[in-house]
């Protein structure tokens, strides 16, 4: 192995004379090869680091697809290097799953075929056909207590990163609207909605790490630091979100019902303290200012809803083709209809403001369907894996478990206000509900002690 590795470092070295900046992607990319050949999880918590803090200006060069490209290159060897009996794999583990997949993959390939922009059509579906597959590495990479530890640490600690680079470098006033927070995550909606599945996975954490005070101290500082950066984002669809997940974690608690109940209530009373106190006067007039006639007549998404409404009564069943939304959404501003904010239809067409609005838009109720149960399966199995977890009598999973699922909730509620339906965030913790759910599985059989060791 070292003679193999000499003439590669070798090359490595002598990029880094000539451009520094190809000499370090290249050494991270050597690093990262050897490290997702040796443990796939481990190559998953890095990607979901790199997705994170791939949009810092601190970083010259973005990773976030080549890091996706090693790790599917590092899948595919591990498939065809191992036997299949030592390897989970989410086709045979969860048949109607995986048709349910490729189905929702194929109706969206199949849309280009009545698509207006088949261009923008084939790149919805590539990026839907990345998530997929990062779907499935997630759910073949986590095989044991220890890796969804690690993997979920990993979304804790990248989100505490992006909520600490936004909490120190204040946004401009020329880059978002004023007072309101960003990050390494451009959009302060899409910030916040992170920020709601962080601040749930650190507070599951804080239960899981007990007798751990490190690991605990660390996971409080993260739902901090996610917290305090959450109502500086301003988002009103992020508030919702985070509203829903609160309400969540009190109905699946279990036997942290009390507990929970006492933390949501410091956590309400810390957003309504702020809100009311400290906010920014731009960011208490945004959300004061949510119902309220006029501003919300002003708010451009109540249009860009009722065009998309008007999409799906004009293409019910199989829509107007992925990706299409904006293309379309002109030719249905100027129907029956009061529709207050038509130049952010006309003048700067955008997408549906709604990861589900968008997907019956655009594919139809048949690809909607398919897309909803997806998130079904994965939601479902989160709580199935908490009660699995909570049978067999192990409580550091437990709480993991419905802290994930509160997280999915909070950022699926949140994405009512976002066109997030092929965000890495959201299929990432999806994928590791699945993957909780097996491990469950194998705690019960096997008890904890055998399901924290690879087989």
């Amino acid at each position: 192995m070292p003679l193999v590795l000499l003439p590669i470092l070798m090359m490595v070295g002598l990029l880094a004379g000539i451009n520094p900046a190809v000499g370090l992607l290249a050494a991270f990319a050597l690093i990262f090869i050897l490290v997702a050949l040796t443990d796939l999880a481990t190559g998953v918590a890095v990607l979901i680091l790199v997705v994170f803090i791939e949009s810092a200006p601190i970083t010259a060069i973005s990773a976030d697809k080549l890091v996706g490209l090693i790790l599917a290159g590092a899948w595919v060897v591990r498939l065809s290097t191992q036997p299949s009996s030592r390897e989970r794999q989410i086709f045979s583990d969860h048949p109607a799953f995986s048709y349910l997949l490729v189905l929702f993959l194929g109706w969206v390939l199949l849309s280009t075929a009545w698509a207006e922009n088949s261009a923008n059509a084939l790149g919805q579906f590539s990026d839907f056909l990345l998530v997929a597959v990062l779907y499935v590495i997630v759910y073949t990479a986590i095989r044991t207590r220890r890796q969804a530890m690690i993997v979920i640490g990993a979304f804790v600690a990248g989100s505490a990163y992006t909520a600490a680079y936004g909490l120190v470098n204040k946004p401009t006033l020329d880059t978002v609207e004023a007072g309101r927070l960003v990050s390494t995550i451009a959009d302060p909606n899409f910030l916040a909605a992170s920020l709601i599945a962080g601040t749930a996975l650190a507070g599951a954490g804080i239960v899981a790490a007990r007798g751990r005070p490190i690991l605990q101290l660390a996971s409080g500082g993260a739902l901090a630091s996610c917290l305090a950066a959450f109502v500086l984002t301003g988002s009103r669809g992020g508030i919702v979100g985070l509203t829903v997940a609160l309400l969540t974690a009190i109905v699946v608690s279990g036997r942290w019902r009390a507990a929970t109940t006492i933390a949501v209530m410091a956590v309400v009373g810390f957003s309504i303290g702020y809100y009311t106190l400290y906010a920014p006067p731009e960011v208490k007039s945004r959300i004061e200012g949510a119902t309220q006639g006029e501003t919300q007549q002003q708010d451009g998404r109540s249009t860009i809803w009722t065009v998309g409404w008007r999409m799906v009564e004009d293409n019910p069943i199989i829509g107007v083709g992925a990706g299409n939304f904006e293309d379309q959404s002109v030719r249905y501003v100027i129907e029956p209809g009061r529709t207050f904010r038509t130049d952010r239809v006309i003048d700067n067409p955008g997408v549906s403001h709604n990861s589900y609005l968008g997907p019956l838009a655009e594919l139809g109720i048949i690809g909607a369907l398919l897309f909803v149960s997806i998130i079904g399966f994965s939601v479902a199995a989160a709580y199935r894996a908490a009660i699995r977890f909570a049978r067999s009598g192990d409580r550091q999973m437990e709480a993991l478990s419905r802290g994930l699922l509160v997280a999915c909730v909070g950022i699926l509620a949140a994405g009512f206000f976002i066109s997030a339906e092929a965000s890495k965030q959201i299929w990432l913790l999806l994928a590791l509900c699945p993957a909780l759910l097996a491990i469950a599985a194998a705690s019960e059989n096997d008890g904890p002690e055998e399901a924290s060791s690879p087989r």
